[in-house]
């Protein structure tokens, strides 16, 4: 969508309807979006020109979640309890390292956080820090 500067019309720059977001995974890195979502009930992560909505990458090489950035990197934290780095790259979807997330018990909903070098992730009751810098 984009406002003109007086804020009395609106109208659509593009528009994608392929998917449905639904475990909070997207975030935006040098005019990319990247995200998680579900599409027929088959759950892909994708990349997304910001400008133009045309879709550079799909993949399904990691389970659905959610996903935040730093340094170059996506961190993403799937629903299965998959912990993967992946790089932030329109090109494709590349996990540079990968791990599986056993403390904690039940659903793997959280949303990761980073602060000051370190990514917190919540499992049921068990916190986990990992130091990532």
């Amino acid at each position: 969508m984009k406002l003109p500067e007086d804020g009395d019309s609106v109208s659509v720059v593009w528009k994608n309807q392929l998917g449905d977001i639904r475990a909070g995974g997207a975030v935006l890195v040098d005019g990319y979006i990247y995200e998680s979502f579900e599409e027929d009930k088959r759950v892909k992560w994708r990349c997304l020109d910001w400008k133009t909505g045309e879709e550079m990458y799909v993949s399904r090489v990691l389970n659905p979640g959610n996903v935040i950035y730093a340094d170059g990197m996506l961190y993403c934290y799937s629903i299965r309890g998959e912990l993967a780095l992946v790089k932030a790259n329109p090109s494709g979807f590349e996990i540079v390292s990968q791990t599986k997330v056993s403390l904690g018990s039940a659903q793997h909903f959280a949303h990761i956080m980073i602060h000051q070098g370190v990514l917190y992730l919540r499992h049921g009751s068990a916190l986990i820090a990992y130091k990532i810098t």
